[in-house]
């Protein structure tokens, strides 16, 4: 029923520790896909050991795609009516395809088998050990979730986690493939859900997030320190990042327009072309279409980097 999307890369440290999680879920319903990416550590055959069971099936590609693009590959793979997405260095609570299950299809009895759906959650932060750091990602991130889940605001803001997220055969089918400006799978599956369908949350953690320094995203904390650290690189920090997110919400206009709403297509013309605006028209912009970020500091150097 469940195909587990894990993409790797010299993740050979903390593998044991998930891959061990997942054979000690609840539900038992699922498959273990497996592509690593390139790794030059001993991954391939820690993966070998730890994934010669029936239920999983094992590629180890030379070729380095990140992991937006090695999880699109695996998500190319699958056939079946339920996909998760699985980081190699996390641990998944014995509960989380369960209770993902059960939200996905609660979604469906309501809106219908053929809506797009992706479910998410909470995550709780721990240290390389396993010790723990924050008992909510969200609220250690200050995201409120529940008021960024709309196409506009996840836009400007990704507040889904890749490894919480369960999605759908409908939304797999529409989202792929992935634009060559996508920033992240989970944000352009997110967006895919948020325009076209819908968008469930778990309250609560169903991961353990391991930080441990080498994490490609991570539990970064926001603030007016770590702001002043950075004051000398914010700007053009701020105005690359922003300008990414435009390019990403430019692509997906052009694949989606269409089929669009009225008012999507109004908030992504603006987005998209908001630096030819002047600053004072930019800040009106973001405010009429409510382009907020997490924090009104964020939002600030939304509207000054455009």
């Amino acid at each position: 029923m469940i195909d587990i999307l894990l993409s790797t890369y010299n993740g050979t440290e903390f593998l044991e520790d998930q891959v061990s999680s997942l054979f000690s879920q609840n539900c038992k319903n699922w498959t273990l896909l497996v592509r690593d990416d390139g790794s030059t550590d001993e991954t391939v055959a820690t993966l070998g050991r730890l994934c010669s069971r029936s239920r999983t099936r094992l590629t180890a590609d030379a070729e380095n795609l990140g992991p937006c693009r090695s999880f699109e590959r695996l998500l190319k793979q699958s056939s079946a009516p339920y996909c998760m997405f699985c980081d190699q260095d996390d641990v998944w609570l014995p509960d989380k395809i369960e209770k993902s299950l059960g939200l996905m299809h609660e979604m469906e009895r309501r809106w219908g088998n053929d809506t797009p759906i992706l479910i998410h959650s909470d995550l709780q932060v721990v240290d390389r050990h396993l010790q723990p750091l924050a008992p909510s990602f969200w609220r250690h991130q200050g995201i409120e979730p529940e008021r960024r889940e709309t196409f506009n605001r996840l836009l400007v803001q990704n507040v889904v986690t890749g490894c919480t997220v369960m999605i759908n055969a409908p939304l797999r089918q529409i989202a792929l493939p992935f634009a060559a400006e996508t920033l992240m799978h989970d944000w352009w599956l997110a967006l895919t859900a948020a325009a076209f369908g819908r968008i469930g949350r778990l309250n609560e953690p169903t991961v353990l997030y391991r930080q441990h320094g080498g994490n490609e995203v991570g539990a970064k904390r926001w603030g007016p320190r770590l702001i002043w650290r950075r004051l000398n690189r914010w700007s053009s920090e701020v105005e690359e990042a922003t300008g990414r997110t435009q390019r990403q919400a430019a692509a997906f206009n052009r694949r989606f327009g269409t089929q669009l709403t009225e008012d999507q297509r109004e908030v992504l013309a603006f987005f998209t072309g908001a630096e030819h605006h002047h600053y004072l028209s930019n800040a009106r912009g973001v405010l009429r279409h409510r382009l907020f970020k997490a924090g009104w500091l964020r939002t600030l150097g939304l509207i000054a980097s455009l």
